[in-house]
């Protein structure tokens, strides 16, 4: 595995840890810096289908949770390691979605 891959299967790890940390203590109604940072107040607009199809971020960071694990324990970044791209790319679509359009 070339350096620049363990670099991103630590960063993806890192990353999907904290958020999966930070949406459960927003769903646990903890008020914080982590759990109100880059959250908008008016969801009132967003369409029930979003929420359905981009938005279900708990399965999302666990999978890549799993992912992540997965190639760093093989030690090869092969198709597992290219999902994690492709996890992060839909899951950056995704909010950029929620926060521009809706």
């Amino acid at each position: 595995m070339k350096s620049w891959q363990r670099y991103w299967l630590y960063g993806v790890l890192l990353f999907f840890i904290f958020h999966l940390f930070r949406d459960i203590t927003q769903d646990l109604g903890v008020k914080n810096v982590v759990t109100t940072t880059l959250v908008k107040a008016n969801q009132s607009n967003v369409p029930s289908w979003y929420w359905i199809v981009f938005s279900n971020s708990y399965v999302i960071e666990v999978i890549g949770i799993i992912l992540s694990i997965i190639s760093l324990k093989r030690n090869k970044f092969g198709l597992v390691g290219n999902l994690t791209i492709v996890l992060t790319i839909y899951f950056t679509i995704a909010w950029l979605v929620y926060w521009f359009f809706f």
